[in-house]
């Protein structure tokens, strides 16, 4: 498997970098971007075995830190709006509206985007939603050429916000929340990098 990222791109342009994360164990600059649609694909499994524990539960009222229920629905709506991003970079009609409609239904469909109630959803409807969320970027992701990658955002000053810049701090923050998800349900440090890290790193993902 390729382990380096094109240093330039037939636009001209060098992707912003990303620094390694001591926490969770993410390297950026190991991922080829050949490989970044198998890594969302990872990363999903990895959530929906989360989300599929029957220990799992909510936030409680007057908690201030997300539970892994909440982080796997924000995991979720990430993948589903991360389609605007790519709409607005490469300037293609909107997906995020049909998206959504494809990945989720009845109580999740209906929920207002701008007020989500996460503790009160159910986990192993968010693990189903997460994983056709997930499969549906990590497809579009893999049909990306090489200037597509190397595309910035128009609406950004820096050049160097590119597709794969914005792509990879994606996987970082998945890779993050299930760092702290895992921590979060009680594990010792050693147990949180193997939720986000060790899957990983036995895949080919990591260092």
């Amino acid at each position: 498997m390729k382990t380096t990222t094109p240093t330039r791109s037939p636009l001209g342009r060098t992707p912003a970098p990303l620094p390694d994360c001591r926490h969770c164990g993410f390297r950026t600059h190991l991922i080829s971007q050949d490989a970044i649609a198998d890594a969302l694909r990872e990363y999903a499994t990895a959530w929906q075995r989360v989300l599929r524990d029957p220990r799992l539960s909510g936030r409680r009222a007057g908690v201030p830190a997300w539970s892994a229920l909440e982080c796997g629905c924000h995991v979720r709506d990430m993948c589903l709006l991360f389609h605007t991003r790519l709409d607005a970079i490469l300037g293609q009609s909107p997906n995020a509206p049909s998206a959504r409609a494809a990945v989720t239904s009845g109580a999740a469909a209906d929920r207002p985007d701008s007020a989500p109630h996460y503790r009160d959803e159910e986990p192993r409807r968010v693990a189903e939603e997460l994983g056709r969320a997930a499969e549906a970027l990590a497809g579009r992701l893999a049909r990306l050429t090489a200037d597509d990658w190397h595309r910035d955002d128009p609406r950004l000053a820096d050049p160097r916000l590119t597709v794969d810049f914005f792509t990879r701090h994606l996987l970082h923050d998945i890779a993050h929340d299930l760092a702290e998800a895992v921590h979060d349900d009680g594990a010792d440090a050693a147990h949180a990098e193997n939720g986000a890290a060790t899957h990983l790193r036995m895949r080919g993902f990591h260092g």
